[in-house]
């Protein structure tokens, strides 16, 4: 379910609200139990006290009894002859059944609880006076009040001593209260989904003793969301305590003895106890206790043991949350579960933001770009959100202008520090490795990083892993990432090594800087690596004399710059050369090469790699060698100067015509050799064909390449081999001696029956193919097969691919096959089945147990797929474009199918095929269908409020059965024209008028075109009956808004089964209360106990509409999926 922008307030304001008629109790009974609740630490609201003398009451109250954890209701004879009194106990009843966290205590003062429930004695005269002063609908709140409370247990303080009555009264709030309270940000925007994971992660009421760790880099909310937790569940447990700042005591000398007495004053609840043994008692005193223990920012686990602590010091049912920024603590830990905290999405960073520098959800449209601006270098962190919206609160545009512009040269100095804290913990090498990638090597291949690290003596592989451990770089699609603010930390690290003097630095990498250090050749021995990025427009010249004097420099990265001069005196300990553009032919003799871990000469104008006549210098070290898109580029150098390398790639290298036979000498070393689009390449050295070590071999688009050798099954370490859209007329038998190999891509690979050339191109030999099939038997690892546009007709199809028991994507799109006769029901792994653009496909054999997504779309005579479902996993299917198919056998009861793709289908022909899928896929967990329809009469008539326009208001109605509304649902019909079929609007808000308050969701970021959902209301955002409400959809003038509408989600009061037409909901543990709208089921599951689990329904139609496109979507949210807390 998508979210909608949020913000959680402190848990409560008050502990406890008392609500009594003044004239009877105010000087007497209640003065004392204030005073005793007072005094036992208990934050008590009474109208006398809190209230501001002349400030209107009404409000100010409803919002103190929406905010108390306990409502005392003091119950006097004289109780019911104020109207204000029952006003208050109706929202007061009205705040427990809306809200069962809400207590309610009576306490019957001298009156028999009798006479309040059937509203008898001094209860009925009140009432006669009443009933000439109100309406009847009031009356009857105010009975249906006055009886609910009569029947909650409480206390009767007739014919007791007040005194002993009081300390009841204090002692059982107090069992009832969490034992402490831990203060969180006003606007921690965001945590409401984030604390439904430690949620689930914590499992509380399970067995055994349960340790989560949350982890992250500094500033990403942890603490905050551990607060959040302990307040949100320390009550259900028996005792409770949160160490803060647990590294920082750690340190200190009397640290661990001051945590130890925190720890057992806090689950023990006594501040007198001395203990002789603090270490015995930790471990001993609360083995029989079920506890919640969160112990803030650990960085190592003996800081834990320094402590005593363990997981086997607390009783079975305690729950142990750790933060940290070690990632490692999960398994030194051996920690249940583990959650890490995202970063904040645009829309919730400009939210946080907008409540810490205005005080409001929005920023005024006057700040609305500086606000964005201030959110996009915040990068998500909430930290650095805080702090800056803090900053710039009531500062003029041209004091934010000047910010923004410092922070691009300078981090500000609070979020600095509270970074540098995991840096100063690293050891030099460590600290090394870290400024090396936050200057030059953010979004770089990992493998590539460390095989210059290595050179470097910097022990990529232990450093890497540790940097990851402490949440300081992250690992993406292979590619070394760093948030933008720990980067920024970084250089300013750098930075102050040498605030005014660039030359003196470490390491180079702003433009400017480097510009102006070349031109003044002010370099010193302290540079150790330089980063130079120009445009290739725009080529920037220097000396290679700039260079002479820094001997040091170990890393240079120059794109689109010319060198003039001798290399003579050019730094020679470089272990890192990336100089992208490179405009000589020829390599320079005297650039030393000694030392080079990684040479990436990308671009370059190479012609060979040295001279013929000059003897070239060996580069022994060098263990990635990249010429990629050197166009000019003839043939290779001689590998045995380049003895060590692991990785080779010549990508678009057009003029190569010649592999140096010498590559045979990296047999033994030799990983990956990427040849992909060497257009005039058309054969390839036997010697290849022993590199023993090779893994992968790329061929891709070599045009020319026309045949493998037999002795392709020699290379026994080949799990890679893509060679899609060559001219290869077959595959060697020989293939099925690779036994490693994992994925197999011939793609485009239609081969030639004649060896006639002057056929090549001619209309017959357009659509002929392979020569035999390619045969698989032996693959026994094969994971990927992509023969997708090979023409492949039925008698061309692979025999044993049925053999491939580890295959798990196979590709046969667009070939000429009629039928498909291989049984997929042997394959245990197959995930996907891509099979569009098959004309003549006409019928599938069989379908796998494991499959995921199948893919028939534009398969324009398939009339009928496989059932589908016994695909229990099965949760995506294409099938655009069938236009003869008219059967999917078992798509009506399929659990898990979640996304289907009708446009152009003749299955979605009908209206009855369309209501009888919606009908059915109602009862189940289905996410979305896309139906090409343009018959109104699909529109659910349970979505109501319906206007043609953008924004709208309703006030929201009573219901017969109900009148609790715990949810919306949103949907909207638009038209945009056909060119702009890939946008959507910008956002979807609702607001709540009456209140104040705003729901929005952002469509940003979503993967589909529009993303309405059904929405649980929150404690911050809540509607209730007689509410006036606005939906406004927030777009621009190339959308032609159709209609909007809302359906409002009500709990039912009563439990039954429930039918919507021909549908009748049975499920063998749910009891479903139904609103007789038809618009809301309320499902109360048996396992779950009386938490309610809604369901509702949506979905998107998508049409042509002369020349535009018209779009109607929304998402479901069913039993099953979400549970309502």
């Amino acid at each position: 379910m998508a979210q909608g922008r949020e913000r959680i307030p402190e848990r409560w304001t008050y502990d406890v609200f008392v609500s009594f008629r003044g004239a009877d109790v105010r000087k007497n009974f209640l003065s004392h139990l204030y005073d005793s609740l007072r005094r036992c630490g208990i934050s008590t609201f009474m109208d006398d006290v809190e209230l501001q003398r002349g400030e209107y009451i009404s409000p100010e109250l409803l919002n103190a009894i929406e905010t108390s954890k306990i409502l005392i209701v003091v119950l006097t004879k004289d109780y019911a002859s104020s109207a204000w009194c029952l006003d208050e106990l109706v929202h007061i009843m009205k705040s427990h059944k809306n809200n069962p966290s809400h207590m309610v205590f009576p306490i019957f003062l001298y009156v028999d609880p009798s006479d309040i429930r059937w509203q008898q004695g001094s209860y009925a005269k009140s009432f006669s006076k009443h009933k000439n002063s109100h309406p009847l609908n009031k009356l009857k709140d105010w009975r249906e009040a006055l009886t609910k409370v009569a029947n909650i247990s409480g206390w009767d303080i007739k014919n007791r001593n007040e005194a002993e009555c009081i300390a009841d009264i204090t002692r059982e709030i107090l069992k009832r209260l969490p034992c402490q309270y831990l203060h969180v940000p006003s606007y921690a925007v965001g945590l409401r989904s984030r604390l439904q994971h430690i949620s689930s992660l914590l499992s509380i009421g399970s067995d055994g003793v349960r340790v989560i760790v949350i982890y992250g880099m500094g500033g990403i909310g942890k603490t905050t969301l551990a607060k959040v937790a302990f307040n949100e569940f320390s009550h259900l447990f028996e005792g409770s305590s949160f160490l803060e700042n647990f590294r920082e005591y750690s340190k200190k000398p009397e640290g661990r003895t001051h945590l130890q007495h925190q720890l057992l004053s806090d689950i023990l609840r006594r501040n007198d106890i001395e203990f002789k043994g603090l270490d015995h008692a930790v471990k001993e005193r609360f083995r029989s206790k079920r506890v919640l223990l969160v112990v803030d920012d650990v960085d190592d686990v003996h800081q834990l043991n320094s402590a005593a602590i363990d997981r086997d010091c607390f009783g079975h049912g305690s729950r142990i949350i750790i933060t940290t920024r070690n990632m490692h603590l999960l398994k030194q830990l051996r920690a249940e579960g583990s959650y890490s905290p995202k970063e904040l999405d645009g829309d919730e960073s400009l939210e946080l933001f907008s409540w810490h520098a205005f005080r409001t959800s929005e920023p005024p449209k006057e700040f609305l770009q500086h606000s964005e601006e201030v959110v996009t270098y915040c990068a998500g962190l909430p930290l650095a959100v805080e702090v800056l919206g803090a900053f710039l609160i009531e500062r003029s545009i041209r004091e934010w202008e000047s910010t923004l512009k410092l922070l691009k040269r300078i981090p500000n100095d609070n979020i600095q520090a509270k970074l540098q804290i995991s840096f100063n913990a690293l050891t030099i090498e460590q600290k090394d490795v870290f400024l090396d990638i936050a200057c030059f090597f953010i979004g770089v291949d990992s493998y590539y990083v460390a095989c210059i690290l290595d050179g470097c003596n910097l022990y990529p592989d232990i450093v890497l892993s540790l940097l990851m451990e402490r949440c300081l770089i992250t690992i993406s699609g292979n590619n070394i990432m760093m948030h933008d603010l720990l980067r920024d930390m970084g250089r300013q690290i750098v930075r102050e090594i040498s605030p005014k003097k660039c030359g003196e630095r470490s390491r180079l990498w702003s433009h400017n800087d480097v510009v102006g250090v070349l031109k003044k050749k002010s370099g010193t021995n302290a540079i150790e690596g330089l980063s130079l990025k120009a445009d290739v427009m725009d080529f920037q010249y220097f000396e290679v004399e700039a260079f002479a004097k820094m001997q040091e420099l170990r890393l240079l990265e120059l794109r689109y710059v010319d060198l003039n001069g001798s290399y003579e005196h050019f730094p020679k300990d470089l272990r890192w050369l990336c100089w992208h553009g490179f405009s000589l032919e020829c390599f320079p003799i005297n650039l030393s090469l000694e030392s080079l871990a990684a040479l990436d000469l990308q671009y370059s104008n190479l012609k060979r790699f040295w001279k013929a006549q000059s003897p070239p210098q060996p580069a022994n070290m060098v263990k990635y060698l990249d010429l990629s898109h050197s166009v000019y580029l003839r043939e290779t150098p001689d590998f045995s100067y380049f003895p060590n390398v692991e990785k080779l790639i010549l990508i678009n290298c057009k003029s190569l015509v010649l592999v140096h036979k010498s590559i045979g000498i990296l047999d033994k070393k030799l990983v990956l050799l990427n040849l992909s689009s060497c257009i005039e390449l058309d054969v390839l050295p036997e010697e290849i064909y022993k590199l023993k070590s090779l893994e992968s071999l790329f061929l891709s688009n070599c045009s020319k390449l026309e045949r493998l050798d037999d002795a392709l099954g020699e290379l026994e370490s080949l799990t890679t081999l893509l060679a899609d859209f060559t001219a290869l007329r077959e595959i060697p038998s020989t293939i099925n001696q690779l036994k490693k190999l994992k994925r197999l891509s011939l793609n485009g690979c239609k081969g030639l029956l004649s060896d006639d050339i002057d056929n090549l191109y001619s209309e017959k030999s357009h659509s002929v193919s392979l020569l035999r099939p390619v045969s698989l038997s032996g693959l026994t690892y094969m994971r990927i097969l992509s023969l997708g546009y090979c023409n492949l007709s039925d008698e061309l199809i692979p025999e044993d691919i049925g053999s491939l028991s580890f295959l798990r994507d196979l590709d046969l799109r667009g070939n000429s096959f009629c039928n498909l006769p291989t049984d997929f029901a042997t394959l245990p792994n197959l995930g996907e089945l891509l099979l569009s653009d098959c004309s003549k496909l006409q019928s599938i054999l069989s379908l796998p147990r494991s499959l995921l997504f199948l893919d028939v779309g534009k398969c324009i005579m398939l009339k009928r797929t496989p059932d589908i479902s016994k695909c229990s996993a099965l949760f995506k299917l294409q099938l655009n474009d069938c236009i003869s198919l008219f059967e999917i056998p078992g798509i009506h009861n399929h659990e898990y199918l979640s996304f289907i793709v009708l446009d152009g289908c003749k299955l979605a022909s009908t209206d009855t095929t369309i209501n009888t899928m919606l009908e059915n896929w109602l009862k189940r967990n289905h996410e979305c269908i896309y139906i090409p329809v343009d018959r109104p009469n699909v529109i659910p008539n349970w979505v109501y409020f319906e206007e043609e326009k953008r924004s709208f208001s309703i006030t929201v109605p009573e219901t017969d059965n109900s009148d609790t509304v715990v949810g919306f649902t949103l949907w909207m019909n638009f038209v945009c024209p056909m060119g702009y079929s890939s946008i959507y609007p910008r956002a979807i808000i609702v607001r709540n008028l009456t209140r104040g308050s705003a729901w929005i969701h952002s469509l940003k970021n979503s993967k589909i075109r529009i993303q309405m959902n059904a929405n649980l209301l929150t404690n911050d955002f809540h509607i209730v009956t007689g509410d006036e409400i606005e939906v406004d959809v927030d777009c621009d003038d190339r959308f032609t808004i159709l209609a909007t509408g809302i359906a409002l989600c009500y709990k039912a009061r009563d439990s039954s089964d429930f039918s919507f037409g021909d549908i009748k909901f049975t499920y063998e543990e749910d009891d479903l209360g139904y609103a007789s709208n038809g618009i809301y089921l309320d499902c109360h599951r048996s396992k779950y106990g009386h938490d309610s689990l809604q369901a509702v329904v949506h979905w998107k139609i998508s049409y042509p509409m002369d020349g535009e496109t018209s779009n109607l979507f929304a998402c479901s949210f069913f039993p099953g999926i979400s549970r309502y807390i």
